[in-house]
């Protein structure tokens, strides 16, 4: 279940406010036609060819009981990095964000 065209809102930002290493984050929104729904991602194995492209796996995990409402779910990432990424790419939707630098 990728859910591409359920999440949304994507963002990324390296804080680099001290100290030192830097920080990734990314975040975004998914919804669900159902609740109990929870969503991670994950660094990519083995990462791309581009170094400034940080590629980052969306993993969905299905509920065991789910109560047919409607939910939507925040989506969060960190990581501490001293890479200076351009890009962050989130498969298997294949959806790019641009990486915002925040001092």
């Amino acid at each position: 279940m990728t859910n591409k065209d359920n999440c949304k809102d994507w963002e990324a930002w390296h804080d680099r406010q001290p100290p030192q290493p830097a920080t990734l984050h990314v975040s975004g929104k998914c919804s669900f036609a159902d609740s109990g729904y929870t969503v991670e991602l994950k660094p990519h194995v083995p990462q791309g060819i581009n170094p400034a492209i940080y590629i980052l796996d969306k993993i969905v995990n299905v509920p065991a009981h789910v109560s047919h409402r409607p939910s939507t779910v925040e989506v969060e990432y960190s990581e501490k990095t001293t890479a200076k990424y351009t890009q962050v790419q989130i498969l298997p939707d294949d959806v790019r964000v641009p990486v915002r630098e925040v001092w």
